[in-house]
């Protein structure tokens, strides 16, 4: 008897957690979509830039001078990529579905890294200075 009562204690329990849950799902969480948005990250500076992954808790790594695919789940996020630990990049990305060609493939947003980097410095070539000759061959041109 006390066995029974204990079942309908526990089934009523979980009965009204999952309702409370699914009522939370429906009105408090947000949807993510069934495929997430694909895009490119460009990195146009000589720094391998470090980006947070949205969807993990992994960090994905920009080559120099390369790029990378990119999934989010949201259309619109903050894209902030690092350097030796220190914020070097921050950009606001909006998604525009199959706007973007690159390869031969549709992407959904295409973001770039560029760090304004100082031109390098031509040297300029030292002038030689000729020295004037002394001597007698000098005095008979004259």
């Amino acid at each position: 008897m006390a066995h029974t009562k204990l079942v309908r204690v526990l089934l009523a329990v979980g009965l009204m957690l999952g309702l409370s849950l699914t009522a939370w799902a429906d009105n408090g969480a947000p949807v993510q979509p069934d495929n997430p948005y694909v895009g490119v990250i460009k990195n146009h500076t000589k720094k391998d830039v470090q980006v947070p992954s949205l969807n993990s808790l992994g960090t994905i790594t920009v080559p120099a001078k390369g790029w990378v695919e990119y999934r989010v789940w949201t259309e619109q996020f903050d894209l902030i990529g690092y350097v030796d630990g220190q914020p070097y990049h921050c950009q606001k990305i909006t998604v525009d579905p199959d706007k973007y060609q690159l390869f031969c493939k549709s992407y959904d947003f295409l973001a770039e890294i560029r760090k304004d980097e100082p031109a390098p410095v031509k040297k300029l070539k030292k002038r030689i200075k000729r020295k004037k000759r002394s001597g007698p061959a000098v005095e008979g041109l004259g």
